[in-house]
């Protein structure tokens, strides 16, 4: 039994090989494909940390205004009877002209600001190691350096507007030039101090507020004003106050809601690209139901011998799903490097977004982690189980007379013909109205389900579709071809 089992439900898989390549190939697409977005999504996102927001240190509250604000508002907030702490901000992007790379640019009040960073290799309590690096002319030897160290602050080169301080990850040196493109005008800067960004996600390129406002054209305005306010009262009190105090369309706000927004939107971003790559499986659904309907169809005779051997239904059942299996799993193994190789082009595309939308972030590795992996298993044969399904067990509830009866399964399509179209009908207006709904936590499921619907409704019309151009050009064609 086990061996006639073999030979009529299993060897066809090897008899076939186009047919079975084909299916296989469609299935590791979608899983190749599935898995690269979600490799890509952790890589370009998975670290994001916004450079705006590296450098705002202990401030609870930032001032904001559509279109910037005038820097005579410090002025007016630094005159309010209140013990707060005062840091405006010029906030653009500067493209390193060498390299093409994407960096914030940040411009801080560093003589108002003086007391807040930490200027040397040593990390003080309660304040910011920042700059690493002093202020000194390139080629002062270490003797020089430390009695200029010890002497004064930087502050005396921030009348350079020329002056800027990078990142480590940049791998430059306190004296290096480094050519700037800035709002389409191209500069050279000296570097004056380098800060750690080891975390991956903080390279900025910092200058003093007075440069940066010439560098970006924003001469006598500014981005935001950060706000330290003391503990008492809390912050929806002191948003009251500074709220009355300034003009009307200022908005005051818990400092960090711009990263928090930012982490919204992208989280969004990243679900829209997760969801949508799953329609990839679709196709290989749509292939795999294609196989073993296509197998059920060719083998009614034998599924008929078969069952009038002694062989069960379950046992029919099985055969069909461990061949959708069989082509679950192989194409998922095919899928698991092909989707790491995507991810890597896949990444790229995604950084790019997410720094031209949102906010910069240097991407991280791709790691193909258990958890990846499983989920390339789990969607893998899941969709081919599910896309089996239908067909495996048609095959497994016909009677052997009937499956042994030519002609019957062509009788049985033409008169369930229409009751497809009606279903299709059903699926399609469930589209149109899915995709009218409402979002659901701010992500639009109903929008998903609607072109999952939409892709059913088109499936099922199809048949009876190419039905009918079949029964309207049939004449033609005979008289054309002379053939039926």
């Amino acid at each position: 039994m086990l061996r006639l089992f073999y030979r009529l439900m299993m060897r066809p898989l090897f008899g076939e090989p186009v047919r079975t390549a084909l299916t296989i190939v469609g299935i590791a697409l979608g899983v190749a494909v599935v898995l690269a977005i979600d490799l890509a999504g952790d890589a370009a996102a998975g670290s994001f940390r916004s450079s705006m927001e590296t450098l705002s240190g202990d401030n609870n509250l930032e001032i904001k205004a559509s279109g910037g604000l005038p820097e005579s508002l410090v002025g007016i907030v630094a005159t309010l009877p209140y013990a707060l702490r005062i840091s405006p901000r010029i906030e653009d992007f500067a493209v390193v002209h060498d390299t093409k790379q994407t960096l914030p640019l940040i411009g801080i009040d560093f003589v108002a600001e003086g007391g807040n960073f930490s200027w040397n290799n040593t990390q003080e309590a309660g304040r910011p190691n920042v700059f690493m690096e002093g202020c000194f002319d390139a080629g002062t030897n270490h003797e020089e350096r430390a009695a200029e160290e010890s002497a004064e602050t930087p502050f005396r080169c921030l009348s350079d507007p020329a002056s800027v301080w990078v990142g480590a990850s940049l791998q430059r040196k306190p004296g290096d030039h480094i050519s700037l493109l800035i709002n389409d005008r191209e500069s050279d800067y000296v570097i004056r101090g380098i800060y750690p960004d080891s975390n991956g996600a903080e390279s900025a390129i910092v200058m003093d507020i007075a440069a940066a406002q010439r560098a970006v054209g924003r001469i006598g305005r500014i981005d935001r004003v950060l706000l330290k306010a003391p503990p008492q009262p809390d912050l929806p009190e002191w948003q009251q106050r500074l709220r009355a105090a300034l003009p009307p369309g200022i908005e005051v706000r818990p400092q960090g809601a711009g990263t928090t927004e930012n982490r919204q939107m992208l989280a969004a971003f990243r679900w829209n690209l997760k969801l949508l790559s799953y329609i990839s499986l679709i196709v290989g659904g749509f292939l795999i139901y294609n196989t073993i309907s296509v197998s059920v169809v060719r083998r009614r005779p034998e599924i008929g011998v078969v069952r009038a051997l002694g062989a069960s239904r379950g046992m029919v059942l099985a055969a069909f799903l461990g061949e959708a299996v069989s082509f679950g799993v192989i194409g998922t193994l095919a899928g698991l490097p092909l989707g790491r190789l995507m991810a890597v082009g896949t990444v790229k595309l995604m950084g790019l977004t997410v720094q031209s939308l949102y906010v910069s972030s240097r991407p991280g590795s791709i790691e193909l982690s258990p958890a990846s992996i499983a989920l390339a298993f789990f969607v893998g044969i899941g969709v081919v189980i599910v896309s089996a399904y239908a067909p495996a067990r048609e095959a497994s509830l016909v009677p052997p007379a009937e499956a042994i009866a030519r002609g019957r399964r062509e009788y049985d399509v033409r008169v369930h013909s229409s009751r497809e179209v009606i279903a299709a009908f059903i699926f399609a207006l469930a589209a149109a109205v899915a995709s009218r709904a409402p979002s659901i936590a701010g992500k639009p499921l109903f929008g998903y389900f609607a072109a999952l619907f939409l892709i059913v409704a088109c499936a099922l019309a199809i048949p009876a579709l190419v039905n009918a151009i079949m029964r309207v050009s049939s004449s033609w064609l005979g008289r054309s071809f002379g053939a039926e």
